[in-house]
């Protein structure tokens, strides 16, 4: 099944190889490939303008699943990939220097486990890396359960990464961001902004689509 790709702006000209962007593409692949790929809920995305009342627009990705409709807005100056195979949505920034990933699971249908249970999940699903903080993982949607890690890789590199968890009815959202120890404060900042538009859309909106 073939990816779709929204808003790929600049990102879609050619440049030349970029070491982390590839260091980042293959964490992100590994956590992906012990996903089950059976008895998969609904999962569609679907891209979108809206005004702001700021002004000017925003692009969004609304994304229904079973019962819900949720949307978010794409971080500016990065391009977005769907991997319908295993319920996920990729952000990569423009310099290659970062990626967001969404990811919607069966698992922890309406709450999720005890920080500490979830913690030692997150530790066994990055074995080489170094957990250093636990944070409320704060949405538009509700709170749920952040952790922060840092990854030692080859050339000398030291990624971070952000690791969050919101559960709702039918299962829960993983959001991930992965960037070069350099990028992380101007990282940080786009993951933050997804994560506050991330947000559950009123029925009335719902029933319109």
């Amino acid at each position: 099944m073939k990816n779709e790709k929204y808003n790929r702006g600049d990102s879609t000209k050619a440049h030349s190889p970029c070491v982390p962007l590839l260091v980042l593409s293959s964490f992100f692949l590994l956590a992906a490939s012990f996903s089950p790929a059976f008895g998969q809920p609904a999962f569609r995305v679907y891209p979108t303008v809206v005004a702001t009342p700021e002004g000017g627009d925003v692009n969004v990705l609304v994304i229904q699943t079973d019962h819900e409709h949720f949307e978010l807005r794409v971080p500016k100056e990065y391009g977005v990939q769907v991997r319908q195979i295993d319920l996920s949505i990729v952000f990569t920034s423009q310099s290659g220097s970062s990626i967001i990933t969404l990811k919607m699971t069966t698992n922890y249908a309406g709450a999720l486990p005890k920080m500490e249970a979830l913690r030692d999940q997150v530790a066994q699903k990055y074995p080489t890396a170094s957990l250093v903080q636990t944070s409320p993982c704060i949405t538009s949607c509700g709170t749920g359960l952040l952790f922060d890690l840092f990854q030692p890789v080859a050339g000398n590199l030291t990624m971070r990464i952000r690791d969050g968890y919101l559960a709702f009815p039918e299962g829960s959202f993983e959001f991930t961001l992965l960037c070069d120890l350099r990028e992380y404060d101007k990282n940080r900042l786009s993951f933050a902004w997804l994560l506050n538009s991330f947000r559950l859309q009123p029925q009335s909106v719902t029933k319109k689509l």
